[in-house]
């Protein structure tokens, strides 16, 4: 355990650091379980304890306890304690509460007015928390825990923190943050999902679900303007590891923009080769409404249709209403009363109502009410509260491609040009830097003995952004050496009249820069090409950024090392789009042969309601979106045109077809391709993505669009074996 502030290591039980005296932040203790560990997760996918796949038993005889099986609940507190255990207990957390008050005093003094080097700004999402939380304390929310803010350290312990933290370059507050955050080695902040901090409300059987939340937010009826409002939200983006697991969470929050408020929560635990995946609903007071709990291999845009397999929770004032088990598409209700009984699509012999259960039945029914309310607070304060971090993640070789360890990366503010972190490259010549996830642009600039540096330009890190994957650098060795180039230059989607491949962009300007990413500045070389579209010139040993410049074409850039084994470079440039078009162009070098696009287009009327898929077996549809360009031999283009961007959600992934087929989900291929995928409005080059380099895997889920905003997603999976299109014959 390490001081959130100034990085020194404490000890775990320490409640104050012994460097800066900055209060410890402690998990919530579960009541009657002193060390804060949470009990088994509840009946939901991929537990131990949880869903089997078997058929639930719909009789509604009351023998019969609902398919989901939680765990035992931990021990909760003997009642029959002294009472001076208890009092004791109370002196405790009463003199521990009113240091933290006195801190949280001082440290809103400080932050709102204007005292101390921190700024008075602060972000909607921690405003609409904090406004949450005081509402649920005068409403009573069933919040039997409180947190509370810790103490500004003073002048005198930031400069003490600053002398222990490696790697920091500046004493600013950003340098500061950036090096304590990498200094904590996994700086992931954990959540214990189902600890006990909330209860209950009073059970009515009266209540029913109020469904106006979910069938507005979700895009219920095609036909319909009044629902589908999620995809019009703000989403911003997190990460948080599983304290009782070790996995991996990823988080969506959607705000809705004209509330500031939060009114969904989407979790993604990464459990070995697939994805539990959890929808939370909340009205704008932060009170639950529905959950959603699911198993999938990838991401797909999805909500809880009837016939989709897994676990709904129907809640009115923390009351569990009705539970729904889907399993094969058949489903399970049990439900609390007549009026839950009566909402919804629920076939009559699918209702089990909770006063025919048995003794054990209701108990699981109760044990698993408590478990998803305390689940859906526990994400709800956790998340909107936990600070967003960002990795910034790349690779250094040499110029044979061998990686380097120990490379030098400094990551520098684009904004003053203030040299913030430095770190080395391990032995796999990989660098990673955890930032904050505030909208800033920075560079990294990368040294190696004997060998020419570069320059990362045009860093671009907000609140979307989880990982930030960069092209590969190569530390070219020093010399007085030219390197001939020859690049060639290609339409991204028209094709060659003679049939010899795509359309050459003849009399095309190509400018270089040096550096990566490097698309403005100093020009180090220039060139026109010929009719064929190429261009010839020899370079001194370093990394470089073409620029292709044509009339008709939007400008395109891409990135090259002048080195040994490199000597033609391929570029292919877009066509300028009109107002509303959009066009997707994948690239990558010569393994694997065979990179498929996939895209997934918002609903539509006049096919019900499924989702638009459009790919190689599908190449357009009646909207007019279409698979321009489909290459099967190495390098691309392989080119989707979106004609009119319609509101809605649209997802876009890369599928490795060439290790699909082969059965082989777990190649590194795709991974070492450098593919790269540029997005184009009217604008021009509007959104540029590298592959995850030294990943296993055959899926690349790579961004979205949510009414007209591109949101860069950057997952990665090996799994593919419910999902026929990722592998079908073509």
């Amino acid at each position: 355990m390490f001081c959130k502030k100034c990085g020194k290591k404490l000890d775990d039980h320490a409640r104050v650091c012994s460097q800066c005296g900055t209060p410890v932040e402690m998990p919530p203790v579960a009541p009657g379980n002193p060390n804060g560990q949470p009990g088994p997760a509840p009946g939901m996918p991929g537990n131990q304890n949880g869903y089997s796949g078997r058929q639930p038993n719909l009789a509604a005889g009351g023998s019969a306890p609902p398919p989901f099986q939680p765990g035992q609940m931990p021990d909760m507190e003997d009642e029959t304690s002294s009472k001076g255990s208890k009092v004791i207990v109370g002196i405790l957390i009463a003199a521990i509460a009113a240091v933290l008050a006195i801190g949280a005093a001082f440290f809103l003094w400080t932050r709102f007015s204007g005292s101390g080097n921190r700024g008075t700004e602060v972000t909607t999402e921690v405003e609409e928390t904090e406004e949450t939380l005081e509402t649920e304390a005068e409403e009573g929310s069933g919040m039997e825990t409180q947190a509370t803010l810790p103490e500004e350290p003073t002048e005198e312990s930031e400069s003490q923190g600053e002398e222990s933290l490696a790697g920091m370059l500046s004493d600013s507050e950003l340098a500061r943050a950036i090096a304590t955050y990498n200094a904590q080695g996994d700086s992931t902040a954990s959540i214990q999902v189902f600890a006990e901090n909330f209860t209950p409300g009073t059970r009515n059987t009266s209540y029913a679900w109020d469904k106006n939340l979910f069938y507005t937010l979700e895009d219920i009826s095609p036909t319909s303007a009044s629902d589908g409002l999620i995809n019009g939200y703000n989403i911003a983006r997190k990460m948080l590891r599983n304290a009782e697991t070790g996995n991996v969470m990823e988080y969506e929050i959607y705000t809705n923009p004209a509330t500031g408020k939060v009114n969904k929560i989407v979790s993604i635990e990464y459990i070995n080769d697939y994805l539990e995946i959890t929808d939370y609903y909340y009205d704008d007071y932060g009170k639950v409404s529905f959950i959603f709990v699911r198993n999938d291999i990838n991401y797909i845009p999805s909500y809880a249709v009837p016939t989709k397999d897994g676990q709904r929770f129907y809640y009115n004032n923390d009351c569990m209403v009705k539970w729904r088990v889907v399993s094969n598409g058949v489903q399970a209700n049990y439900v609390i009363g007549p009026e839950s009984a009566r909402q919804g699509d629920n076939p009559p012999s699918s209702i089990i109502q909770y006063s025919s259960l048995d003794a054990g039945a209701q108990s699981t029914y109760d044990i698993t009410e408590k478990r998803m309310i305390n689940a859906a607070y526990n994400t709800y304060h956790t998340v909107l509260t936990a600070e967003g971090i960002s990795e910034i993640t790349g690779y250094v070789y040499d110029q044979q491609g061998n990686p380097i360890s120990g490379a030098r990366t400094v990551l520098v503010s684009e904004t003053d040009s203030e040299e913030l972190y430095e770190a080395n490259t391990d032995e796999a010549g990989m660098y990673r830097i955890v930032v904050p996830s505030d909208n800033r642009r920075y560079r990294l600039s990368v040294t190696s003995e004997g060998c020419v540096p570069a320059t990362v330009y045009g860093i671009e890190i907000n609140g979307q952004v989880l990982s930030d994957y960069q092209d590969a650098v190569y530390m070219v060795a020093r010399s007085d050496q030219s390197f001939p180039i020859s690049v060639q230059m290609y339409d991204a989607l028209n094709f060659a009249q003679d049939g010899s491949g795509m359309q050459r962009l003849s009399n095309a300007a190509i400018y270089i820069r040096d550096g990566v990413n490097h698309r403005d500045g100093g020009v180090v070389a220039q060139a026109t090409a010929d009719e064929m579209g190429v261009v010839s010139m020899d370079l001194p040993p370093g990394m470089y950024t073409a620029e292709v410049v044509k009339q008709g074409y939007d400008n395109t850039y891409y990135n090259f090392a002048a080195r040994t084994g490199i000597d033609i470079i391929r570029i292919n440039a877009s066509p300028k789009l009109a107002e509303g078009e959009v066009r997707i162009v994948l690239t990558w070098g010569q393994t694997p042969s065979d990179l498929d696009s996939h895209l997934f287009t918002p609903y539509d009327s006049a096919f019900g309601n499924n989702t638009y898929h459009i790919w190689y077996g599908n190449k357009s549809d009646a909207m007019g979106n279409n698979l321009d360009v489909d290459d099967t031999d190495s390098y691309g283009p392989e080119t989707m045109t979106i004609p009119v961007l319609r509101n809605g959600l649209y997802k876009y992934y890369v599928a490795d077809f060439t290790n699909c087929i082969r059965d082989n989900p777990t190649s590194y291929e795709m991974s070492y391709s450098g593919a790269m995928v540029n997005v184009y409005t009217s604008n021009g080059l509007t959104a540029t993505f590298t592959v995850p380099a030294n990943t296993p895997g055959v899926i690349w889920e790579v961004f979205e669009i949510r009414n007209g905003s591109i949101v860069p997603i950057q997952r990665y999976y090996s799994n593919i074996s419910d999902k026929s299109w990722w592998h079908n014959d073509k």
